[in-house]
């Protein structure tokens, strides 16, 4: 069966199963790639809807990664564009094999980007268990308002704060009472004073939400639960802004006489590395398709707004993710016009070109030993 880009992105985007649980989709991507002579091993690392094919060319040779994401939001669907993602690496590896002469191109299926499941952030786990490390070279793509590359990530590390107290009738007894609800209303407002003293260089972000409150009004609230995410773009300043809320949370439990738990959930995002010579050149082949995009340096200055498991393996590995442009410019992302945005005519348009553009450079990687050497050269920069 001959499969094409377009009908596989729609394909995941009708699937839109959320992370960790994309079975249908991983299977529906494996016999896509067998389909095209790729070699699948199941269950990539103990992660059950990961996957690594393999197809090799010629003699000797680099290889290169293709990573593909297929998980969609809870609730809307692939309103990220996970479903593009995945049918962009899976045929840039397709063509890849069919430009190269020598080297091995390999596509991995990494789920649970957006952070809902058991294996959330699957590419750091992946990456911690040394699933790059005979790689030479790992190619990406994410759906965007703008077409960019060079732009980088913040570190994010999300937290959860399970406050205990002691339930009493409020009216009644309220003395007996120990109010886990008070300590968390008291650690939100300690975080807003923190948010005031943020090094204003660190792109430095924390937000939360509170899961439990409490039952009835008459009754204390002898439980509370808090989920934070704290992010930035200075790895060492996040570890910080780290322990000044474990103070918080520590000095809010303190005031209030309860208890608390606090736990990481998920691993820990990195800001992302950029390989200059590798982003240049992929800019330079989107300008000479009449891409109209910013410059590398200006995409390094602009401050970063979001966080990817992606960012984690440009640490390991040469790595670039190529942002397209699929919606207009203030399309708000994770909403209902990011989702019809993601099968949508830009969206096929895209498509054709992203996968146009990482082939060629996966050909070239793989041919031009000078090019090869001034990325790992980039790689190997100290910052």
């Amino acid at each position: 069966m001959k499969f094409e880009p377009w009908p596989v992105a729609l394909k995941i985007h009708e699937l839109a199963e959320v992370g960790s649980s994309e079975f249908k989709s991983s299977e529906f991507l494996k016999e896509v790639l067998k389909s095209n002579g790729f070699s699948v091993v199941d269950s990539y690392l103990g992660i059950p809807t990961s996957f690594r094919a393999e197809k090799s060319v010629g003699n000797g040779g680099p290889t290169i990664a293709f990573l593909a994401e297929y998980d969609a939001l809870l609730g809307i669907g692939h309103a990220c564009g996970h479903n593009l993602i995945a049918s962009a690496a899976v045929f840039s590896a397709v063509e890849s094999t069919k430009k190269i002469k020598n080297g091995k191109i390999v596509v991995i299926g990494t789920p649970d980007e957006e952070g809902t499941g058991e294996f959330a952030g699957s590419k750091i786990l992946i990456a911690n268990k040394k699933g790059f490390k005979n790689i030479d070279l790992v190619l990406g793509s994410h759906p965007s308002a703008e077409w960019s590359v060079g732009k980088n990530s913040l570190a994010v590390q999300d937290v959860e704060v399970v406050f205990h107290g002691v339930s009493a009738h409020a009216a009644a007894t309220p003395e007996k009472g120990k109010s886990a609800l008070d300590a968390a209303i008291l650690t939100f407002m300690a975080v807003d004073m923190m948010r005031k003293h943020f090094r204003r260089d660190a792109n430095a972000v924390i937000h939360g939400v509170m899961r439990e409150g409490g039952q009835a009004s008459n009754v204390t609230p002898d439980r509370a639960v808090l989920v934070y995410g704290i992010r930035s773009s200075d790895l060492k300043y996040h570890a910080k802004m780290l322990e000044r809320f474990k103070k918080i949370v520590k000095g809010c439990a303190i005031a209030t006489d309860t208890t608390y738990e606090l736990k990481f959930i998920g691993p820990l995002f990195t800001p992302g590395k950029v390989n200059r010579p590798l982003a240049n050149s992929i800019r330079q082949r989107l300008l000479t398709r009449g891409v109209k995009m910013i410059s590398v340096e200006e995409a390094e200055r602009t401050i970063p707004r979001g966080s990817t498991d992606f960012a984690n393996v440009s640490q390991v590995v040469p790595a670039l993710e190529l942002s397209f442009k699929i919606a207009p410019k203030d399309t708000p992302w994770h909403s209902q016009l990011s989702l019809e945005a993601a099968v949508s005519e830009d969206a096929k348009k895209a498509l054709v070109t992203v996968i146009e553009v990482l082939s060629d450079t996966a050909r070239d990687f793989a041919e031009d030993r000078n090019f090869r050497d001034s990325i790992l050269g980039d790689f190997n920069r100290k910052e």
